[in-house]
């Protein structure tokens, strides 16, 4: 499945959450300081749909090697070679909880439900209306979750990786994973301001660089979990990770070991810096925000001719093609960078992994991270300058940078 889906797909449902998505701020005179970019990748794919324990999944979705009826809506997976069929009705009326409306995970959840022609709206006191797949947002981690369902007639869950698995250690159910529901599609991506880097351009290339090596760590980890480093990512993924404490040593291991299974980690396109499918990716996010209404201004509005324009201006590789380069000046006095990342998340670990294994010993830099329940979350820490770079999904650093009018030719 192409994994360009995911924001194709985005026009239909985004209206939906728009009134609650758009964060506004006043046009700023210097752009070319102040204007926002997505520097780098952080991960693909990593979440899933849970259900809560005793759900029949067949009600939701069915597996079959036959190819499905006409009109049906369904996923093929061609590692399987099997479709995942959906089922309006087992959908209808049931109550799905997000960790926010502008995260990757609430709009994917919102595109299958205007695929089965289903209204997809947040839940109130009832959920009497016909043909509608209802959702509660901001639940930021499964323990979060499991305390919501002693007030709310929850079903399930859509959320990232590590949560997934902590889920389905403690009894309950995965549903699909969103690997399967839209194969390779871009998740997390690294931004921060022109500003913070016309400032601090080296701080940042440092940072760059440690982080890349951490994630060629990581990759070659999980190639070989016999190796050591494999085993200092598990322990600092236990570590790191939001996850209940009555689960037991045992089962955190297991959640921890399951879920590095379903994120594909990464810097940039490749191992050169390269940026190009992430500014594909962002183009097309960009002109479906607009067109659903959920981002208050054009590309034209912003100045730019194209989206495609708006992309490559809004998506940087150069800072990561010097990094990885070491093309760049070692820091010859002691500095600190400010990082946003989202609590809970082993899309993320490649952070934790540099800090906690002593990858920025010898660089002058001290590191500093602000964890925040979603990328919306992140997205205000950058915002306010409370942190110089985060760590967040596509949607939100893409939406509201366009709000802001923070992109500009």
């Amino acid at each position: 499945m192409d994994k360009k889906i995911v924001v194709i797909a985005l026009v239909a449902v985004i209206v939906v959450v728009a009134a609650v998505a758009i964060f506004m701020m006043p046009s700023n005179s210097n752009t070319d300081s102040k204007d926002f970019s997505v520097i780098g990748r952080v991960n693909s794919e990593g979440s899933g749909i849970i259900l809560n324990p005793g759900l029949d999944t067949d009600d939701f979705i069915t597996v079959q090697k036959e190819q499905p009826a006409a009109g049906a809506i369904y996923r093929y997976n061609p590692e399987t070679q099997e479709y995942l069929v959906f089922h309006k009705e087992g959908w209808s009326g049931k109550v799905i909880a997000t960790p926010g409306t502008s995260t990757i995970q609430h709009v994917q959840l919102g595109e299958l439900a205007n695929e089965m022609g289903l209204t997809y709206k947040s839940y109130s006191d009832t959920r009497d209306e016909p043909n509608t797949l209802y959702y509660v947002a901001n639940v930021a981690s499964f323990a979060d979750y499991v305390n919501l369902t002693k007030t709310t007639p929850l079903t399930g869950y859509i959320i990232w990786e590590a949560q997934v698995s902590v889920a389905k250690v403690s009894g309950y159910t995965v549903l699909a994973l969103t690997n399967d529901l839209f194969e390779g599609h871009t998740c997390c991506i690294i931004g921060t301001s022109q500003n913070y880097i016309k400032n601090n351009k080296d701080v940042l290339l440092t940072f760059l660089d440690v982080y890349a090596d951490a994630v060629d760590k990581i990759n070659a980890a999980l190639a070989d979990t016999a190796s050591s480093d494999y085993e200092k990512l598990v322990n600092i993924a236990i570590n790191r990770v939001t996850m209940p404490d009555s689960m037991t040593d045992a089962q955190k291991r297991e959640a921890i070991i399951s879920a590095l299974k379903n994120v594909t980690y990464a810097y940039s396109d490749d191992t050169t810096g390269v940026l190009t499918d992430l500014k594909k990716d962002i183009a097309v996010l960009a002109e479906s925000f607009y067109q659903a209404g959920a981002v208050s201004y054009s590309a034209s509005d912003l100045g730019f001719k194209s989206y495609t324009d708006l992309a490559n201006k809004f998506v940087v590789d150069t800072y990561i093609k010097d990094a990885v380069a070491g093309k760049y000046t070692k820091l010859d006095s002691a500095r600190t960078i400010n990082v946003a990342a989202i609590k809970g998340d082993i899309h993320q670990i490649a952070l934790w992994f540099a800090i906690d294994t002593g990858m920025f010993e010898g660089t002058n830099l001290t590191v500093n991270v602000s964890q925040q329940n979603n990328g919306p979350g992140v997205f205000t820490q950058l915002s306010n300058g409370e942190s110089d770079i985060g760590f967040l999904g596509a949607p939100p650093m893409t939406m509201r940078s366009m709000n802001a009018k923070l992109i500009s030719p």
